[in-house]
């Protein structure tokens, strides 16, 4: 065997997934900056040359304008700064390499940002991935797709997996306790659970039509539920998105999934995008969230109105 062309044919292949894992990072444009607190007129703009009017906070990629009007206020918490600076009325400002640019008018320093978007570039870049999917024409089979393990706490007792379709009701089984669930109309099925101890519980769903089990899983998943302390500095973050941000539902879902609260993080993300269908570029976060969840038809949804292309071009599911 020549050993020396089946080394420089590995060096070749890792040097072209290191330029094409370059290229990713380099192109895909990561939230630098969130606009909060926006009061009186103001437009926002991608890349300068067209604007749109903005009543509420939203997120700002690299390249971004902000335009005030005479009336018109608002804050920027910035991602690499680790600060919030104030923009006046009748100013316009360009976010610029993470950094701010004056145009014209005027800004104001404020208090540190207390770190409220850490991670959320890494994080960005991490849910990129669950973006590539394709599509299948595959009859979907009635059943109840769950991840291996899933988080509650407390706090955040929510419970979601697909729904089979109207006709169909559910029996949801967390170790000895069962629950009876309604049929539901939504795209999702949920389900708060009642308080459990602290600890892991095996889980499962029944499907029902009719009163008769139609299908049932082979076997049980893993449920943990958290004790309080364990999400100690969940609860600290909450509070700093709340008074700094807001309360930026993308921010929290954010948080939550770190904590594996994976059902809590898809809901905040799910009522963001109710009242901000305009905010695609974060959407790949509640594609994360469909695919930790095994959502897969929402999750195809989703990647359709990320990527209006088709999500068949972006390549294959994980």
């Amino acid at each position: 065997m020549n050993y020396f062309l089946t080394y420089l044919r590995l060096v070749v292949l890792l040097a072209c997934l290191s330029i094409a894992g370059n290229g990713f990072a380099v192109n895909q444009k990561v939230p630098l900056a969130l606009l909060v607190d926006l009061k009186g007129s103001a437009s926002v703009s991608a890349d300068g040359l067209q604007y749109k009017p903005i009543t509420s906070g939203l997120f700002l990629l690299d390249g971004s304008h902000v335009k005030t009007g005479a009336d018109g206020s608002g804050v920027i918490i910035f991602l690499q700064q680790d600060n919030m600076i104030k923009i006046e009325s009748n100013s316009h400002i360009e976010i610029l390499n993470g950094y701010i640019k004056k145009v014209s008018g005027s800004f104001k320093d404020m208090a540190s940002s207390e770190n409220v978007l850490k991670d959320i570039d890494q994080e960005y870049l991490k849910s990129m991935k669950s973006t590539f999917c394709r599509k299948t024409s595959k009859k979907m089979k009635v059943k109840v797709s769950l991840p291996r393990s899933m988080t509650v706490s407390k706090d955040y007792p929510l419970l979601i997996w697909s729904n089979c379709g109207e006709e169909y009701t559910y029996q949801l089984t967390v170790g000895n306790n069962t629950y009876d669930v309604p049929a539901s109309k939504d795209k999702v099925v949920r389900f708060t659970l009642p308080e459990l101890n602290p600890g892991e519980y095996q889980y499962g769903v029944k499907v029902l039509k009719d009163g008769d089990i139609i299908y049932k899983p082979k076997r049980a998943k893993t449920l943990t539920v958290l004790a309080d302390d364990a999400i100690a500095d969940l609860k600290k973050s909450k509070a700093v998105i709340d008074r700094l941000a807001n309360g930026n539902l993308v921010l929290l879902g954010m948080r939550l999934s770190q904590f594996k609260l994976n059902a809590a993080a898809f809901d905040a993300y799910d009522r963001y995008f109710q009242a901000n269908p305009e905010e695609n570029p974060m959407r790949p976060f509640f594609i994360q969230a469909c695919h930790d969840l095994k959502l897969k038809a929402m999750k195809l949804e989703q990647v359709g109105l990320f990527n209006p292309e088709g999500a068949g071009s972006r390549g294959m599911s994980r």
